[in-house]
């Protein structure tokens, strides 16, 4: 009996030290922060500056010092820092009466420690109930760096269709 229950107690802290590993593993830690910075860019109808603010505070803290931004169609390149990003997704957030994002398909590799690349379909849904509807899905792709232990994004490939709304 004694035994039995020592083989249980292994056998449950082998699965939870398994559960800990995977849950707290870089790539699904990088998952998580994309579907929550997704969630930060969506919108529901007008917003007050401070929930602008709020909204857009983990998606500033998420974006590094000197971020690249490509736009291959428009044979666009350009670093830029965090607050001209900031500005830019306010800009296009605020042209939309009501906004959801969502990333599906979020494909990431960490091809050497401290560097993270990631792919993802950006469904966006955009003035529901308007006449201006519209309801994309474009494939984007992230570089990110970690930095005293949290991952920035550095590099960004965007589609010129996602950009131009």
């Amino acid at each position: 009996m004694k035994r039995k229950f020592i083989v249980v107690v292994v056998v449950l802290l082998v699965g939870a030290a398994g559960w800990f590993l995977y849950y707290f593993s870089d790539q699904q830690v990088i998952k998580r922060k994309f579907s929550a910075i997704a969630v930060s860019l969506s919108k529901d109808g007008e917003e007050t500056p401070v929930m602008i603010a709020l909204k857009m505070r983990p998606v500033k803290d998420f974006i590094g010092p000197a971020c690249e931004v490509t736009v291959v169609e428009r044979n666009y390149h350009e670093i830029l820092e965090p607050g001209l990003v900031i500005r830019y997704l306010i800009m296009y957030r605020s042209r939309q009466a009501n906004l959801r994002v969502t990333l599906d398909e979020i494909l990431v590799e960490v091809p050497s420690k401290g560097r993270g690349e990631v792919s993802a379909l950006v469904h966006v849904i955009a003035n529901y109930n308007q006449p201006d509807f519209f309801d994309e899905t474009h494939r984007v792709t992230f570089s990110l760096q970690k930095q005293e232990k949290t991952w920035l994004l550095h590099r960004a490939r965007l589609p010129d269709a996602l950009v131009r709304r």
